[in-house]
């Protein structure tokens, strides 16, 4: 196969052109802290069963804490959530570290638009990432605010 002659740059620059939520993907380390990242490539596949979708770098840390099996939080940030974000980005951390709570033994942020909490099904090498298919195991919303959404940087769309 050839090999693509695209500009890495430019290729997240054109992607960043497609507006997406932001969420924080969070799981239990054997130490019992939460490790979490910041992804916006979440996406919902199928209701029966009920399963979602995220994507994470191959080098990323959260890898070494996924296998099958392994229980999942993913936050959806609410528009108030952006240092949250830079925070699991690690490109702000915040002076105080946000509260996370467990639903279903999933980590998931107290202050989240909304919250799913997952079972890894699957992980599929795809390029310079990993795959990773979760069952949801429960979910709720709050829909009186809205969430973080991140379109060549955050917005807050109302």
């Amino acid at each position: 196969m050839k090999e693509s002659t695209l500009d890495a740059k430019r290729l997240r620059q054109v992607a960043g052109c497609f507006p997406t939520g932001v969420t924080v993907l969070s799981v239990h380390t054997p130490d019992g802290s939460v490790h979490g990242m910041t992804a916006s490539s979440f996406l919902s596949v199928s209701l029966t069963p009920p399963l979602v979708l995220f994507s994470v770098m191959n080098e990323n840390q959260l890898n070494s804490y996924l296998e099958v099996g392994a229980k999942l939080g993913i936050s959806i940030l609410n528009e108030n959530m952006e240092g949250v974000s830079n925070h699991f980005a690690k490109i702000a951390l915040l002076e105080e570290a946000p509260v996370f709570v467990d639903r279903n033994e999933a980590p998931v942020l107290e202050e989240a638009h909304a919250w799913y909490a997952t079972t890894v099904e699957q992980l599929i090498p795809a390029g310079d990432h990993v795959l990773v298919l979760c069952r949801v195991e429960a979910l709720d919303a709050n829909l009186a605010d809205n969430p973080l959404v991140y379109y060549q940087g955050y917005k807050n769309i109302k």
